[in-house]
């Protein structure tokens, strides 16, 4: 079982700024390439403990937000990307609440009978701002136009394409010459 006052303690060990209050810690960290609704370059972290201090909960609220109204294709747009990040990233999920819109970054860390260390919580406190900045764009664009991240597989079909278009260089017999 993990409490507020541990997690306060691992936090000033690593020289994090941060606050208390409702029952929850809030941090930020600044980003290069994400936006908040405002513009500011900073992903707003929430800390909270659930299941009698067994689960250790971080979330990023509102990271994003789809209009309600936004329509069907942004939405299966939006729904299809968040489903192929959440597939690639083993530990940072993006979640969505069809209702109103919000889109929040999530780890749920089990802590169960275990201790919480610094290292644990700094690597999954730092993981949130890079995930946000690496899955931002095409994030926005989902939501901004209803055009859904590209699949590994779909990338790596275009690159074959695109270097089955390639004129062959001299000298160099075509691909399907054997």
């Amino acid at each position: 079982m993990t409490t507020l006052d541990e997690i306060a303690a691992l936090l000033d060990a690593a020289e994090l700024n941060y606050e208390r209050a409702d029952g929850r810690i809030r941090t930020g960290f600044g980003t290069d390439v994400y936006e908040d609704a405002d513009g500011d370059g900073c992903l707003h972290l929430v800390i909270g403990l659930q299941e009698d201090g067994e689960l250790l909960r971080i979330l990023a609220p509102m990271a994003y937000r789809l209009p309600p109204k936004a329509g069907a294709r942004r939405l299966a747009a939006v729904q299809r990307t968040l489903n192929q990040i959440n597939w690639e990233s083993r530990v940072v999920q993006y979640e969505m609440d069809t209702e109103d819109g919000e889109i929040r970054l999530a780890i749920d860390f089990p802590v169960e009978d275990g201790k919480l260390t610094e290292l644990q919580l700094t690597r999954m406190l730092r993981l949130m701002p890079n995930v946000a900045d690496q899955c931002h764009v095409g994030l926005r664009r989902a939501i901004e136009e209803g055009v859904a991240l590209p699949t590994e597989a779909a990338l790596r079909r275009e690159l074959e394409q695109f270097v089955k278009a390639l004129p062959p260089e001299e000298g160099t017999p075509p691909p399907d010459a054997t």
